[in-house]
Formats: C-alpha cells, structure tokens, sequence
C-alpha cells in the first residue's frame, strides 16, 4: 500500500453477501478517505469482493466530504453525513 509491506486494519462487517469496511475516526481529512479506499481495493483483490465503505465521525472536513462522494464512501457524521 506504501510502497513496502505495512500492516493494514480495518473493520469488517459482512452481512449476508454484503463485506464493509468501516472506518471510526474522531475526525476525518481527505488522507483517511482515499486510505479506506486504497484499503478497499486490497480487500477486494485479495478476497475478490467488492466492499462498501463507511466512515463513522463527529466531524467531516469538507474536503474529506468532496473525496468521500467521489469515490463512493459514505461518511456518517455530526456535520450532516450521508
């Protein structure tokens, strides 16, 4: 993911044929959206499963908003998550 090997972590909730992966942050930047998301693309080639991807968190910055929407993670938040 960084170019050598790293531990990855995440939490996953798998329901029925559905695989999440969920992020918990007390805030989120830009960085941790596309880090769920690179984390995403690693599950799915390694599990052949598309996951969704959630982030939970009291605060959003509006770029990490912008980020979430364009590549299809939901963000549930304080400043109105989807």
């Amino acid at each position: 993911m960084y170019g050598h090997p790293s531990p990855v972590e995440t939490d996953v909730v798998v329901r029925d044929e559905e695989h999440i992966l969920v992020k918990v942050k007390s805030s989120v930047s830009r960085g941790d959206v596309y880090e769920l998301w690179r984390i995403a693309q690693l599950y799915e080639k390694k599990t052949g499963v598309k996951p969704k991807l959630v982030i939970v968190t009291p605060f959003a910055d509006p770029k990490a908003q912008q980020a979430a929407q364009k590549l299809g993670v939901r963000v549930i938040s304080g400043t109105g998550g989807a």
